[in-house]
């Protein structure tokens, strides 16, 4: 009896299979996915890999529509010869309309279908959709390696913020900081998407603001976030000439004050020094000179930011984790979207020069 039993236990073994198995041959992958329109009639463009030759693969778009995001790439699905698969998607680009929507809602089928791919990005774009489905020549690389890239590229760089779908979710919400996704437009001279900044979010929907590339690296360094390169470019004017000063950062740290509807936000910074023609950093007043020069212009820009989220109505910073947290008072006020457009912030930033280069 005990060998029997132990054969029916070493043969279900060889009868298991993979429940959700999908074969390449059935499918055609989808790494890029846009949507545009509104509630209830939704347009779908699907750019899906198409092999011409064991060595040669291509992309092709193929457009769906319904009154949801799924029957739109149902209906495009019909018009391919192989099904649409998107479990290996790298970006979902939205037009602006889309954001305007509740994402959660929206996206409801990429949160509850076990085949997503929850490491892809949000990004929202300029204009209409069909443009950015569209290789160029001047990408010199296919279309899902040009975003994947420029936009792993803007986060290295302390454009954009790390993060994906997932992370999207968890940030709508939560009502204490608010959403930020990339934002691309077609270049002017190229005539190709290039990342142009951030689109802020307020509460669960893009509340129509834009922060450009300088802007929205603040926001990153604001929030302790920023990726491995954070770069400030300035003029300084000194003897009656004007010189480019370029310094990166090295290290930073950040002490929040926060009063009744009052912050003081002190962020000390130590900079690298990358171009600096007037040179003589190497005699202390110089470089003092400098260090009060560029605490004065982070200071004020920094400050610009804050301005424009708080009108924004997008503490895309996440100052209310910290008022929620130990202000209960404060949170309470309303909604905190609005307490946040209202408070008086002020941002102060003492510069340090700590490296001036190889030579003095």
């Amino acid at each position: 009896m005990k060998k029997i039993i132990l054969i029916f236990i070493v043969c279900t073994f060889f009868l298991v299979g993979c429940w959700d198995e999908r074969l390449y041959k059935d499918v055609t992958i989808v790494p890029i996915m846009g949507y545009d329109g509104e509630p209830g009639k939704w347009t779908g463009y699907f750019s899906h890999a198409v092999v011409a030759a064991p060595d040669s693969i291509s992309f092709s778009t193929v457009e769906g529509s319904g009154v949801s995001i799924e029957e739109a790439r149902l209906d495009a699905n019909r018009k391919v010869s192989e099904s649409l698969d998107p479990s290996q998607v790298l970006v979902v680009l939205l037009t602006t309309e889309v954001a305007k929507t509740n994402l959660m809602e929206t996206f409801d089928v990429a949160y509850r279908m076990p085949r997503t791919r929850l490491s892809s990005r949000f990004v929202v774009v300029e204009g209409d959709m069909a443009p950015y489905m569209e290789k160029t020549e001047i990408m010199g690389k296919m279309l899902p390696d040009y975003y994947d890239e420029n936009l792993k590229t803007a986060a290295f760089s302390s454009i954009i913020p790390e993060g994906d779908i997932q992370l999207a979710a968890r940030l709508l919400l939560d009502e204490a900081i608010d959403l930020q996704l990339p934002y691309l437009k077609m270049s002017e001279t190229t005539g190709v998407p290039e990342v142009a900044g951030v689109a802020l979010f307020s509460d669960k929907v893009f509340s129509g603001d834009i922060l450009d590339t300088k802007e929205s690296m603040i926001v990153q360094i604001l929030k302790k976030k920023p990726g491995k390169y954070a770069m400030f470019t300035y003029e300084w004017e000194k003897e009656g000439k004007t010189y480019p000063v370029t310094v990166t950062i090295v290290t930073y740290n950040k002490k929040w004050d926060i009063q009744d509807s009052k912050i003081n936000a002190l962020y000390k910074i130590k900079f690298n020094v990358n171009e600096f023609a007037y040179n003589h950093l190497d005699k202390d007043k110089s470089r003092k000179e400098l260090e009060t020069f560029l605490s004065k212009e982070l200071t004020k820009d920094f400050n610009e930011v804050v301005k424009k989220l708080q009108e924004a109505k997008s503490d895309a910073v996440g100052f209310g984790r910290s008022v929620r947290a130990f202000h209960p008072r404060l949170w309470e006020k309303g909604k905190w979207q609005d307490t946040f457009s209202e408070l008086d912030i002020h941002v102060k930033v003492e510069a340090e020069i700590t490296r001036t280069g190889i030579l003095n």
